[in-house]
């Protein structure tokens, strides 16, 4: 659970890393949402890989890489929207101990910083917000424009303890390891 918390961070993080860097600003462009995801993956009992996804995340995207001080991004998740490959750790990660969905629906990026780090690379610095803690993250995203499309993507490592991820037992990295891999692709049309 503490590794599905983790990858969901780092999803939004990276799902608002690529929305930002394929949208001009003042002109936010369609997403090709069969070709976009937010993945995260975890280690289980010290060995068991387990992977996953949020099937349901909404950026808001205004990107212009000739005026980065006014480029924003937004990204929502439906945390309730978590496949991991099993029902019963799918509802555990729904309940209090983890997402909390009840009572925080929503995983929420927003950027407060976005400068080019190389061609191609972009550096966004944020606050992500899960169970309603808040924490600046930074990710880094790769920008590729292929024929008439825009394709943002990286990856981060999530720390879910510092959003209270698993809590009770869950706390033991035993359990859950305490590191989410999260993996974002945002594919846009140009």
């Amino acid at each position: 659970m503490e590794f599905f918390n983790k990858v969901l961070m780092t999803g939004l993080v990276l799902a608002t890393a690529l929305f930002a860097s394929c949208l001009s600003a003042n002109e936010p462009l369609k997403v090709k949402a069969d070709e976009s995801y937010i993945k995260f993956s975890g280690v289980q009992n010290k060995k068991t890989e387990f992977n996953g996804k949020f099937q349901s995340f909404s950026p808001i995207i205004m990107f212009d890489k000739d005026n980065l001080a006014a480029s924003s991004i937004r990204v929502e998740v439906d945390l309730a929207s978590v496949e991991s490959g099993s029902e019963k750790r799918d509802g555990m990660l729904k309940k209090g101990n983890w997402f909390d969905v009840e009572n925080t629906p929503q995983g929420i990026f927003v950027s407060n910083k976005i400068e080019a780090e190389s061609d191609g690379k972009y550096k966004v610095e944020g606050l992500l917000s899960i169970k309603g803690i808040e924490q600046p993250v930074t990710l880094f995203m790769n920008y590729v424009e292929l024929s008439g499309l825009i394709e943002l993507s990286g990856n981060y490592t999530l720390n879910r303890l510092d959003f209270k991820l698993g809590l009770g037992a869950w706390k033991n990295p035993d359990w859950v390891k305490h590191e989410v891999e999260v993996d974002y692709k945002v594919v846009l049309k140009q």
